[in-house]
């Protein structure tokens, strides 16, 4: 979503450019490395006995979650340690309020717009805005408070966006008869898939990751479907 964010406030393409290469590199590598390189740092404090003190010992099972708050606790002075934590929550506020955001729009623009017209009157759209942007804030805290492992939560997500957008993705790069009800529905039950299958925890064939599964309903529904209603015209449209 930050990269996102960068590309619709641009003003050209070129700045469009610049914006996502700048973000990227302090994205990816810098902080995806510095995040694996802390866990690794945790992980080696916690085997060393440094969180003892605390009531974390060797022998006991720890929340991976835990291990960065506990080593800042540890190795931080107060003041310091006060700062990073601030830094770590401003880090995760910011990262929500995109996300909440970009969702925001996303219904509006490509759910709500293709049902009924938008509200002409400013004003009045703008509390609309609001009012599905608290919406989504409320079901993201629902939902928080229902899962209390945040990596489980972020693992899911990610599995459903990756089975239901890989196929339709190389299906509108590579082949030109792709379908937009072909997609949308590929996207659709690709992801459901995937997430159903997880939750569930059924026993699958081989050991095999439930994303496969969840890729090749998409695949087969997106070959079906392209066939039997061919076109990229939008498919709420």
């Amino acid at each position: 979503m930050t990269l996102y964010q960068r590309l619709y406030a641009s003003r050209t393409p070129k700045e469009a450019q610049k914006a996502w290469y700048i973000a990227g590199i302090f994205e990816w590598p810098i902080m995806a490395f510095m995040g694996v390189i802390l866990g690794l740092f945790a992980r080696v404090a916690f085997e060393n006995g440094m969180f003892a003190y605390i009531g974390f010992s060797q022998d006991q099972i720890m929340d991976a979650e835990m291990g960065l708050p506990l080593l800042l606790r540890t190795i931080l002075p107060v003041g310091l340690m006060g700062l990073m934590i601030a830094a770590y929550f401003s880090a995760v506020m910011s990262t929500a309020d995109s996300c909440i955001m970009a969702a925001s729009g996303n219904i509006e623009s490509d759910i709500l717009k293709k049902i009924r017209p938008l509200p002409k009157n400013k004003r009045t759209r703008l509390i609309q805005s609001q009012l599905i942007t608290l919406g989504i804030g409320v079901l993201g805290l629902l939902i928080a408070l229902r899962m209390e492992n945040v990596l489980e939560l972020m693992l899911h997500s990610y599995a459903f966006m990756v089975s239901g957008l890989f196929v339709p993705v190389l299906g509108a790069f590579f082949t030109k008869r792709g379908s937009a009800t072909a997609a949308f529905w590929a996207m659709i039950i690709g992801g459901t898939t995937t997430l159903s299958l997880t939750l569930l925890s059924v026993q699958l064939p081989y050991s095999l990751d439930p994303n496969i599964f969840g890729i090749t309903a998409a695949a087969v529904c997106y070959l079906i479907l392209s066939i039997l209603f061919p076109g990229r015209k939008n498919v709420l449209a």
